[in-house]
């Protein structure tokens, strides 16, 4: 057993195979508020669908935004059209400026890799961040939670990843397409775990999630968690952005579906050599999973090279490249697709 896990989930209703939105949806209202206290920071599409779960759910949520995206918050509430949680709109401050955000007690840090200091430098300006305070990190990648850790300290960082298929269909509207919605969420310091399961304060940060409606799990060791998802994101958005495909298409060819393995075999090969235990075994379930997923999913980092904007490439799997000549591992699918799309970096001029 590579590690364990206290699983706590809802039942989800509605099926990813088959999205819909009908006009006639009855939008729901969100619950009375808590005084649990929430700011997302990077309220795009994966910082929107978890944290306007928990805004229905009662919690007091201020999303970090900015442009028309904010203004639509601001003026008419923030709407989520999503296959896993239903269409609903909620009620949430929203602000671009994190100096103005008092002490909360879930930051959710879902910026793209580029804006990670930035950002980092916005929360430290105010009170957001202060005794008790819990931060969970969405980006992609494995060095948020480093950056994170030295920036406020490790008693407020724990470990998480989060995959859902969601993005900002027009200023204030976001729809959930595809994925599953899970959130996975454990200790880094595994000496805080007891007994073999997670700690107090991570089981009832996953107890809240769940009774928001989200797939959330409990993890005892989420370094293997982090890596599995690092791996599963190296392939699905380092050949969605590749190819310009989604999932189905590079799927229907034996040549992009054998370099979507590689992929996936080297970033596990980088992840043993630092000690995590990601098996072959693990490779081809990752890839039987995710050919099992929506045909239409496009990975965070193809939707962006599509749309013109920067990518994430020094992040995915130039990151991978870097960690492999480190170690001695060769990485040549993933030097390709680095080599492919880093002038694409910066985005459209």
């Amino acid at each position: 057993m590579l590690f364990t896990r206290r699983r706590i989930c809802p039942k989800i209703g509605a099926s990813i195979d088959e999205p819909t939105f009908p006009d006639s949806a009855k939008r729901e209202k969100q619950l009375s508020k808590d005084d649990f206290r929430v700011a997302v920071v990077g309220a795009g599409g994966t910082g929107a669908y978890y944290g306007g779960a928990l805004a229905r759910a009662g919690a007091q949520v201020t999303m970090i935004a900015r442009g028309p995206h904010l203004d639509a918050i601001n003026n008419n509430g923030l709407q989520l059209q999503s296959v896993l949680l239903g269409d609903f709109e909620v009620e949430c401050a929203a602000t671009d400026d994190m100096s103005t955000v008092d002490r909360v007690d879930l930051v959710i840090f879902a910026v793209k890799s580029w804006g990670t200091d930035a950002a980092i430098e916005a929360m430290a300006s105010g009170g957001m961040v202060g005794e008790g305070t819990l931060i969970i990190s969405m980006q992609n990648g494995i060095d948020s939670e480093p950056l994170l850790s030295k920036a406020f300290g490790p008693e407020h960082v724990l470990g998480c990843t989060a995959t859902v298929s969601a993005l900002i269909a027009e200023p204030g509207v976001v729809k959930q397409a595809g994925g599953p919605g899970s959130l996975v969420i454990g200790e880094l310091d595994v000496s805080q775990n007891t007994g073999g399961t997670a700690s107090a304060r991570v089981i009832k940060l996953v107890e809240r999630c769940v009774a928001a409606g989200l797939a959330a799990e409990a993890h005892t060791n989420i370094e293997m968690a982090l890596w599995m998802k690092f791996t599963f994101i190296c392939a699905l958005s380092g050949m969605t952005a590749l190819t310009r495909k989604p999932i189905g298409d590079i799927f229907a060819q034996e040549t992009t579906t054998e370099m979507y393995r590689q992929v996936l075999s080297e970033v596990a090969a980088v992840a043993r050599a630092k000690g995590v235990n990601i098996s072959e075994e693990l490779v081809n379930s990752t890839l039987a999973a995710t050919q099992d997923r929506e045909p239409f999913i496009i990975g965070s980092m193809g939707h962006d090279l599509i749309a013109g904007n920067p990518i994430e490439i020094g992040l995915l799997n130039a990151r991978v490249v870097e960690m492999g000549k480190a170690l001695g591992v060769p990485t040549p699918a993933n030097f390709a697709i680095e080599a492919a799309l880093r002038p694409h970096e910066a985005g459209a001029d």
